[in-house]
C-alpha cells in the first residue's frame, strides 16, 4: 500500500507539472539498521514489476527474497546474513551478477565522503571513476545528489553515474535543499530509522546522518541527543563521524549556517563527535578543531565549483572536484582528499593513542580483565587475572590520549589482581563525564579496555 500511495503521488506531481515517474535503474545498496547481517537492496523499473533478488556466499547464489506485489520502486531487504562477508546477488528477472560485503566488527577500515553531485554529470562521473581506484567499505554523501528532486531525468542521470559505486558499496545519503520536495527521495532510498536522519555503526565508528532541511530542533534534536548518548555509552565506538548538508562553518558562497551552527554544534562538541561532512558549498574546506570538532565542507563532486573562501578556523580551502578518503585504524584516522585526477591535496590525521607509549604487544594475550560497572558514575573495579606473573602499572588516558591519572605500579603474584578508580584525576578532582582509556601495561606490551564515566 506504501509504494501505491508513493504511485499516486508521482502521478499527481507529473499532472501538476512536475516530471518526477518511475524509470529504470540499476540497483543500489543502503544500509539496514542490522548493517552487519542484513542490506536493502534497491531499483526501479518503468513499469511495474515483481521485486525479487537472488543471493547468495557463491555466484550461484542459492537464496531468494521476494516482496509480494509489483511496484515501480523496489526495496528488498535481505537478512540473515553473516557479519564481513562477501555474498553475491541478482535482480530476477534479468539482472547481473554483482556483489556486496556486509559490515564488519573491525577496528581499522575504510570509507569515502562527498556530496553536491547535481548538475554537471560529467564530472559527477569523473568523481566516481576516480574513488573506483581506491579500496573502500562505504561511501557518504553530503546531500544535494540531484539538482530538482521532483525531476525524473536527473534521478537517472543519478543512478547511472553512481551505478559503478553503489551497486556494490552500501551508501548513506544525506538530504540536500536540491532534493525538493524530498518524498522521491524518500520513495527511492530504503535507509534506517525514519529514513530521513539515521544513524548505523561500522565497526568501531558510529556515522550518524542529519537532515538540515527540516526542523533543527524538536523530534530530530532530541533524537541526535540520545543516539550520541547511546553512542558514547557503548563501549565499541572510538569514533562519531556526522554528515549533513548545510555547514556549520563555511567561508564560500552560501557562508555559515547559524542555525545549524547554534543548535547542533554544542550537542556535537559535549558529545566528542570527531568529523562532521557537510555540503552546499561547491568547494572543499577543512577547519581547524572547533572545540574538539573538525568540520569538512565537502562540495566538490560534481556541482558547480564556487570560490574557495578563508576564515580565522580555516585549516585547508580550495575551490575542486574531490572526494574525501578516510582510513580507520583503531584510535587512528586518516584522512585524504583526492581530486579527480588522483592526486592528494589535503591530508589530515587524527591520533587518539599518541599520549600511549607503543610497545611490542598492543594486546597482552595472557591477561584477563574484568572492568564494573562500566558505565560507572563514581568508582570503578578493575580486575585482571594474569596466566604468568607479571607486574603491571594501571594508567587512565582520556579520549585524546592523554593521562589523566597513573593508578600505579602493581606486583601480581598468581592471584587475580584488583585497583579501584574513584574517577579522578592526577590533580583529585573529578574528571568530566565521557569516554576514558584503561592500560594495563608489563614489559611485555599492554592491554587497553574502554572505560566510560557518567554524569551523576
Amino acid at each position: 500500500m506504501k509504494n501505491i500511495n508513493k504511485v499516486m503521488v508521482g502521478i499527481l506531481f507529473v499532472s501538476l507539472g512536475f516530471c518526477f515517474g518511475p524509470f529504470d535503474s540499476n540497483p543500489y545498496l543502503t544500509p539496514s539498521s542490522t548493517p552487519e547481517t542484513s542490506v536493502w537492496v534497491n531499483w526501479n523499473t518503468s513499469s511495474q514489476g515483481p521485486t525479487v533478488v537472488a543471493y547468495g556466499v557463491s555466484p550461484s547464489l542459492g537464496d531468494t527474497v521476494r516482496v509480494s506485489g509489483t511496484t515501480n520502486y523496489h526495496h528488498a531487504l535481505i537478512t540473515g546474513l553473516t557479519p564481513n562477508t562477501r555474498y553475491y546477488y541478482k535482480i530476477i528477472p534479468g539482472g547481473s551478477l554483482r556483489h556486496f560485503r556486509t559490515f564488519a566488527n573491525t577496528d581499522s577500515f575504510k570509507f569515502i565522503a562527498f556530496g553536491d553531485t547535481r548538475s554537471d554529470s560529467a564530472n559527477h562521473q569523473r568523481v566516481i571513476n576516480r574513488m573506483t581506484h581506491y579500496d573502500f567499505s562505504l561511501l557518504t554523501h553530503s546531500g544535494d545528489l540531484v539538482s530538482r528532486g521532483y525531476n525524473e531525468w536527473h534521478w537517472q542521470t543519478f543512478f547511472n553515474c553512481e551505478d559503478t559505486v553503489i551497486s556494490y558499496k552500501q551508501f548513506l545519503p544525506a538530504i540536500g535543499n536540491h532534493e525538493y520536495p524530498y518524498w522521491p527521495f524518500e520513495t527511492l532510498f530504503a535507509l534506517p530509522g525514519n529514513g530521513r536522519y539515521y544513524s548505523v555503526n561500522y565497526g568501531n565508528a558510529h556515522f550518524v546522518t542529519l537532515n538540515t532541511q527540516e526542523n533543527l530542533s524538536g523530534s530530530q534534536k532530541t533524537w541526535l541527543i540520545n543516539d550520541l548518548d547511546n553512542a558514547n555509552n557503548n563501549s565499541n565506538i572510538d569514533w562519531i563521524i556526522v554528515t549533513l548538508h548545510r555547514p556549520p562553518y563555511s567561508s564560500s558562497g552560501h557562508g555559515s549556517q547559524m542555525d545549524v551552527r547554534n543548535t547542533w554544534c554544542p550537542i556535537f562538541e559535549s558529545h566528542k563527535v570527531d568529523l562532521v561532512f557537510c555540503g552546499h558549498d561547491h568547494d572543499y574546506e577543512r577547519t581547524v578543531p572547533i572545540n574538539g570538532v573538525v568540520y569538512v565542507v565537502t562540495g566538490g563532486g560534481g556541482a558547480p565549483l564556487y570560490n574557495a573562501g578563508s576564515s580565522s578556523w580555516t585549516a585547508y580551502s580550495r575551490s575542486i572536484y574531490h572526494f574525501c578518503h578516510l582510513t580507520i585504524e583503531d584510535r587512528k584516522l586518516t584522512m585524504r582528499a583526492i581530486d579527480r585526477y588522483g592526486n592528494v591535496f589535503d591530508t589530515l590525521v587524527i591520533d587518539k593513542t599518541a599520549a600511549v607509549k607503543e610497545k611490542k604487544n598492543n594486546n597482552i594475550n595472557y591477561l584477563r580483565t574484568n572492568i564494573q560497572p562500566n558505565p560507572f558514575v563514581d568508582r570503578v573495579i578493575i580486575r585482571w587475572s594474569p596466566v604468568f606473573n607479571k607486574d603491571v602499572r594501571v594508567s587512565i588516558f582520556d579520549c585524546c590520549g592523554r593521562l589523566c591519572k597513573t593508578i600505579g605500579d602493581i606486583s601480581s603474584k598468581g592471584s587475580i589482581r584488583e585497583v579501584v578508580w574513584d574517577g579522578n584525576g592526577r590533580d583529585g578532582r573529578p574528571v568530566e563525564p565521557g569516554v576514558y582509556f584503561l592500560t594495563i601495561e608489563t614489559d611485555e606490551g599492554r592491554a587497553v579496555k574502554k572505560i566510560i564515566k557518567l554524569r551523576k
